[in-house]
């Protein structure tokens, strides 16, 4: 089980919900090649937060690695605290994710604290601030405790902060209750809609759209694809095949509690 490290991360905390083998990996990109070299491998990467959105690193991968699949989702709630090893007066800087940065910006600011420095990981965070006296760490009480900061402040996060995880495989699975598709249609006009049109007559639920560029192709875009209540993911895919110009079908999964 690969997942975003170092130990202490949200990633970590949500891969403990399945069995086997606990192992980190630096970067998002890097468990999508594990998973990619092993065909029984499993990887935990974030896809979405309640309060900033995709992850974007994320969703690229998913439609740069064709061969890996979603399987399961789980949702982790994210308390985010500032720790560090001295008092907030002789913090400099600010260690963090992107992610976590911008959902605990707000709160930060408020106490005058404004030098960000972004890092892989929260837990990566976690550890730079235990080597670096006048820094400190947006991270999870877990990491902070693991790594040996004192909690400056705790529940820094701006509102409710939700995380939702994919469990990623080689191995497709159709009979989850949520699916994805990622697919780039033709530039004219009616062009998406020809696609949620589909889902519109087999009154299938979408549960989150977001498009992202194409790398190879400026001002041309990818769009990421989340439904629910279909009855045949086959027949759906080769339904909307007919109105798009490449589909990439990322199979099913199921949410763990």
């Amino acid at each position: 089980m690969y997942y975003l490290g170092p130990e202490g991360s949200f990633s970590h905390q949500a891969s403990t919900l399945l069995s086997g083998k606990l192992i980190p990996k630096p970067t998002i990109k890097d468990i999508f090649v594990a998973v990619n070299n092993s065909l029984d491998a499993l990887g935990v990467v974030p896809v979405e937060n309640s309060i900033e959105g995709p992850v974007n690193e994320t969703l690229d991968n998913l439609f740069a690695f064709d061969g890996i699949y979603s399987v399961y989702s789980i949702e982790i709630q994210i308390d985010l605290v500032l720790a560090s090893k001295s008092d907030l007066s002789k913090v400099k800087k600010i260690y963090s994710h992107n992610h976590a940065i911008r959902e605990a910006q707000n709160n930060l600011e408020k106490l005058g604290v404004t030098n960000f420095v972004p890092v892989e990981s929260t837990s990566k965070a976690a550890l730079m601030a235990n080597n670096d006296r006048e820094s400190a760490a947006i991270c999870s009480s877990f990491a902070a405790k693991l790594y040996n900061l004192e909690i400056l402040y705790d529940k820094i996060q701006d509102g409710v902060n939700i995380t939702k995880f994919l469990v990623i495989s080689k191995k497709m699975r159709t009979d989850g209750n949520k699916a994805i598709f990622l697919f780039t249609v033709p530039h004219k006009p009616g062009g998406l809609y020809r696609v949620i049109e589909k889902f519109y007559l087999k009154n299938i639920n979408l549960t989150m759209i977001y498009s992202r560029p194409l790398r190879n192709t400026p001002w041309n875009y990818y769009f990421y694809l989340e439904f629910e209540n279909f009855d045949n993911l086959s027949t759906l895919e080769k339904d909307v095949r007919e109105v798009v110009i490449e589909l990439k079908n990322k199979g099913s999964y199921t949410k763990l509690t």
